[in-house]
């Protein structure tokens, strides 16, 4: 079993947690500030290490190499696993963005995490007042 890192579209309260049937959860847990989080074409999470990143909100599963490889193979191009460091020091593996995703992305580590910047996307707008 490896233990792996998920900070997007595979985290529980999101809609691709069902990929992960067969993981165990382990901890919820952050990266070390060594990472941005960025949104990619629109529509992917990405975590890319940065001189000057952050820590990022992710979940920690214990993953069979077999789940892992199913998953490799849905990532998109430019994803790729790799080493991550989370805030209070050990190593895990996550899928992690190249830097030429950087191009291609808006970076929304302000919400600290992934569910965190869904959820902002979904609030309503504040509308300004009506007229009679």
């Amino acid at each position: 079993m490896t233990l792996f890192a998920f900070y997007g579209t595979f985290t529980s309260t999101q809609p691709g947690h069902g990929n992960l049937a067969g993981a165990r959860f382990v901890e919820r847990s952050r990266t070390a500030p060594r990472y941005r989080l960025l949104l990619v074409d629109g529509r992917w999470p990405a975590l890319v290490p940065y001189d000057d990143g952050v820590d990022i909100e992710c979940e920690l599963y214990e993953c069979s190499e077999k789940l892992l490889e199913r998953l490799a193979r849905v990532e998109p191009p430019g994803w790729s696993r790799g080493p991550v460091e989370l805030e209070d020091g050990p190593t895990v593996e996550a899928f992690v963005g190249d830097a030429q995703l950087n191009a291609r992305g808006i970076d929304v580590s302000e919400h600290g995490g992934w569910a965190a910047f869904v959820s902002s996307r979904a609030r309503p707008r504040a509308r300004g007042p009506t007229s009679p």
